[in-house]
């Protein structure tokens, strides 16, 4: 009984080690909010997005956990993405050292989900968008760049994540399910945006798994962040998110 005990105690403390999440990233322990460029308290960021599966295109919808419509007039349907930094209440920060932000779908919002970013001198890494359908972006690389690096500049990160993310419309496992990350910073592009044409950084990163492999080509701006997110699930369904407005 007490080796069984014993055994317990290490299967608890394994699983807590893998979960860590992205060790790499660098992330301070005071001025957590007020030394953000980019992503400072007060800002919205509106995104717009696109799902394509099978060469049709979908949409989120907003009374479902997970369900898509390729009806362009439905009622339900989800517009853009609402990203809002904001001041969370003391002793409240949803993610240690992390600055708060909190997604909602537009127009009419019914659900919100608060998480972080990290934001400072060597690096920018973000949570992105997880309610509904997207969730399945728990399974590709989250947007992350390495700052002052030059072009083929790589580095690698691991993360280890739940059950409770899986769904058979992106990728089905039992108990948790190692990420292994690589990243690479391509080189530097002008892409066109709602909010004129920015020259950005373009990074490749894939996320592999003993189930597949997910893909994310990300587009960084100094000003604005992350301006475009270009997602390839496990099963090949595509998702981008674009930046088409931010305001104070």
């Amino acid at each position: 009984m007490k080796i069984n005990k014993l055994l317990i105690i290490a299967l608890i403390i394994s699983n807590l080690c893998m979960a860590q999440q992205y060790d790499g990233v660098k992330i301070e322990k005071s001025k957590v909010d007020k030394n953000n460029v980019i992503y400072q308290i007060g800002k919205t960021f509106m995104y717009s997005y696109s799902i394509q599966k099978n060469e049709n295109k979908y949409f989120l919808v907003n009374n479902t956990k997970d369900s898509l419509t390729t009806n362009e007039v439905d009622k339900n349907k989800i517009d853009a993405i609402k990203m809002s930094v904001i001041k969370p209440k003391m002793f409240q920060r949803i993610n240690k050292n992390q600055t708060e932000i909190r997604y909602n779908f537009e127009p009419n919002p019914k659900f919100f989900s608060s998480t972080g970013v990290v934001e400072n001198k060597e690096n920018v890494w973000i949570h992105p968008p997880r309610m509904g359908f997207l969730n399945a972006l728990e399974t590709c690389p989250f947007p992350y760049i390495k700052l002052n690096k030059p072009v083929g500049y790589t580095w690698t990160d691991k993360m280890s994540i739940g059950d409770h993310w899986s769904n058979k419309q992106w990728g089905e496992w039992k108990g948790r399910l190692l990420l292994d990350y690589t990243y690479e910073i391509v080189g530097k592009e002008a892409i066109k945006t709602s909010l004129g044409s920015l020259d950005c950084y373009k990074i490749n990163s894939t996320a592999k798994s003993n189930i597949g492999e997910g893909k994310l080509v990300a587009f960084y701006n100094d000003k604005y962040g992350f301006v475009k997110l270009e997602y390839t699930l496990m099963n090949g369904i595509q998702i981008d998110i674009n930046l088409v407005e931010v305001s104070e």
